[in-house]
């Protein structure tokens, strides 16, 4: 039962830590990176089926290439250690 308990977690956590760090990151962004972000529908569907890798893309298409590419491994790279680190806490 703890087990499944864990998967539940983590599974909820893979999907609201992203979903957070997009909408805080999109509250930050200029009009003209506002319009690059992704609609609604697609937003979600990217976050529930890519989890915390929708990360770089997001961040791909809202600052270009070079900005966007270190922000968005950095960003998936802390959520990664956030995720691990809630996995590990569960697991114990």
């Amino acid at each position: 039962m703890r087990e499944l308990v864990a998967l539940v977690v983590q599974s909820i956590a893979g999907i609201v830590l992203p979903a957070c760090i997009v909408i805080w990151d999109q509250r930050r962004l200029s009009p003209e990176q506002l319009r690059r972000a992704w609609p609604v529908a697609s937003f979600w569907s990217a976050v529930v089926a890519f989890s915390i890798f929708c990360l770089p893309i997001h961040f791909l298409r809202t600052r270009g290439i070079l900005k966007g590419l270190g922000l968005g491994l950095a960003w998936t790279t802390a959520g990664a250690l956030a995720l691990a680190g809630l996995g590990k806490l569960l697991g114990e």
